[in-house]
């Protein structure tokens, strides 16, 4: 479904993290699940646009995806998902307008 997004879409959905604790042995893996709404800003194939070095290095045990979801979210913030974690996508259409309104619309003055 991500491949499909594009620029522009608005679209709201959930997204998986994983939280480790390596305090204590064997590790503690954790899931949590947080919900962000916003506008598409890119739709990011990572086999295409290869990540740096540098970028894979500061997190290399981040799982990762061949897509990456960049977002702005209601709050203006900008921040990016890889596809594999996110779920429940849903592409959110614009309310069509009103007869009534498109007709206002076309008789504003320009």
């Amino acid at each position: 479904m991500i491949a499909q997004l594009t620029a522009g879409n608005k679209v709201k959905f959930q997204y998986v993290d994983r939280n480790r604790d390596y305090s204590k042995y064997p590790v503690t893996v954790s899931y949590e699940i947080d919900e962000y709404e916003g506008t598409v800003l890119e739709v990011r194939d990572l086999t295409v646009q290869r990540l740096s070095r540098e970028t894979v290095a500061r997190k290399p045990e981040i799982e990762r995806s061949q897509f990456l979801l960049t977002v702005q979210l209601s709050d203006n913030k900008i921040k990016s998902f890889y596809d594999g974690r996110v779920i429940n996508i849903q592409e959110i259409k614009p309310v069509p307008k009103s007869f009534l309104r498109r007709t206002l619309d076309k008789l504003k003055v320009k």
